[in-house]
């Protein structure tokens, strides 16, 4: 028996998992370029945004080494 090709599924996953890279260093740079007094709630919910985007990334990357990929090492362009 063959083994199934998941080239196009991998494919897929790599973008998704390239965005979520990308919303990481997007929100953590948004979150230190936030000045004034009221910063820090506004700075919080880019931190936590930036967590979520982590741990989408994590569950996409196990999906792509479950399909025998390799997680891309290479940021959607921002």
């Amino acid at each position: 028996m063959s083994k199934p090709d998941y080239s196009k599924v991998i494919e897929i996953l790599n973008k998704i998992f390239q965005a979520e890279m990308s919303g990481i260093m997007r929100y953590l740079h948004y979150s230190f370029m936030i000045m004034g007094h009221n910063r820090i709630p506004i700075q919080k919910w880019f931190r936590d945004q930036a967590t979520e985007s982590t741990t989408h990334a994590i569950a996409v990357g196990e999906l792509i080494t479950s399909y025998g990929g390799h997680p891309t090492m290479v940021p959607a362009k921002v």
